[in-house]
């Protein structure tokens, strides 16, 4: 992770990256354009706790996530969570980020989908005293189910239509991001290549040069 100047805006996307494709760079560059952020860190999740299954190496999804990314200097790999104790909370890892980026803007971005479970993450409420959350639009979750989950949350969010953004009194905020959604996930991404489907279309060519060097989620002889 690179040396961040204070008082700066930084988006914090995190996950699993396993891999990373070509929604998850939509995303970003859409969110760098419109919040005019100085960087975004893609945090890989070393010991995810609400995940099941066995993952794809650490190194290898950061070596993934680092090809994907290379050439763009406003975006960069944070190994933040491999550094901390396990299991990797989200609360955590943003409260360490404010220890070492003492003064810096925080922006937390996730997918509706992952928004509207945001009930669920260990010590959720705490997030909103962190970071602004940035809600990206994810397939098959509408704009209504995102309104709605806003107004389960704690605390009386009122929506500003002009900003796309619900606030709180605390200064809690909450911005939404439509039309960004791509009909792909990782998941679908890996079965794809267990059944010996393509998925180039769906990811950077440095990580797909990356998966077929390596014989990641299939044979090395499956993959075509």
């Amino acid at each position: 992770m690179r040396r961040i100047e204070k008082k700066q805006k930084v988006g914090i996307m995190g996950g699993t990256f396993d891999p990373v494709h070509e929604g998850h760079l939509a995303v970003a560059h859409r969110v760098l354009d419109r919040f005019q952020l100085n960087e975004i860190l893609f945090v890989p999740a070393f010991s995810p706790p609400h995940k099941e299954g066995s993952l794809t190496s650490f190194p290898h999804r950061v070596a993934m996530l680092e090809a994907a990314l290379a050439g763009d200097g406003r975006m960069s790999v944070s190994i933040i969570e491999a550094e901390r104790r396990t299991p990797s909370y989200t609360v955590e890892t943003l409260r360490e980020f404010h220890q070492r980026l003492e003064g810096t803007s925080f922006y937390l971005i996730m997918g509706a989908d992952m928004f509207t479970e945001i009930e669920l993450w260990y010590r959720y409420s705490e997030l909103f005293e962190l970071a602004d959350i940035i809600v990206a639009s994810r397939p098959g979750v509408s704009s209504d189910r995102v309104a709605g989950q806003v107004a389960r949350l704690p605390g009386k969010f009122r929506f500003d239509a002009g900003q796309q953004m619900w606030c709180r009194d605390d200064g809690s905020r909450i911005f939404y991001c439509p039309d960004i959604a791509k009909s792909i996930s990782s998941s679908q991404i890996r079965t794809r290549l267990r059944q010996g489907s393509t998925v180039a279309e769906y990811l950077p060519p440095p990580v797909w040069e990356y998966i077929q060097r390596h014989g990641l989620y299939a044979a090395p002889s499956d993959i075509h």
